[in-house]
């Protein structure tokens, strides 16, 4: 989780043009991964850098929770986790297909629209006993963005679904140093 909250914004935005619209329906994500790529070409949405990213946890329903775990989320609401992370000019021209699925290849994108300084997709992924559907929209310049990210999963509780809402803000800092780490680390 910890990494695809610091990797998938900071991917999204490093792949595409200046101008360009990368707009993709019911696509697999190398499908989606081909075209930002050859959208990546033009431009890029964001400059490549040290970026410091604020992750707030806005919301959590996951009915059935015990108590416990209940009080620890609410805890973590009140929280944001702050993360700096570097992205080079390769990982901005060569982005990688896996960056929002990891190693799952049972997602899809439903929709996928990206430009004119505006994100929105959603990316669904079925498994024979769960099914997570992530959806995010924001904002972006070359130096910010903004997203808000939501998350379903309908196997996580015997109850009901479990859905968390994040805030993901960033800004470039500056230059990457040495010894940063990087958005795709292994």
């Amino acid at each position: 989780m910890k990494r695809l909250i610091l990797a998938l914004p900071l991917f999204c935005l490093a792949a595409c043009g200046s101008d360009p619209e990368v707009k993709a329906d019911n696509a697999k994500p190398s499908e989606v991964a081909a075209k930002m790529r050859d959208a990546a070409g033009k431009g890029s949405f964001v400059r490549p850098g040290q970026w410091e990213q604020t992750v707030s946890l806005l919301k959590i329903e996951a009915p059935g929770m015990p108590p416990e775990a209940r009080e620890y989320m609410q805890r973590a609401m009140g929280t944001a986790q702050v993360h700096n992370v570097c992205l080079s000019k390769e990982q901005a021209e060569n982005p990688r297909e896996d960056f929002f699925t990891g190693a799952d290849k049972n997602c899809t994108y439903e929709h996928f629209n990206w430009g004119d300084g505006k994100i929105d997709l959603k990316l669904i992924c079925k498994h024979e006993q769960a099914v997570t559907t992530m959806a995010m929209a924001g904002t972006y310049s070359p130096d910010n963005y903004v997203l808000t990210m939501t998350s379903t999963n309908n196997a996580a509780t015997e109850s009901g679904d479990m859905v968390m809402t994040m805030k993901v803000e960033a800004k470039r800092v500056g230059e990457c140093k040495g010894g940063d780490t990087p958005v795709a680390a292994n």
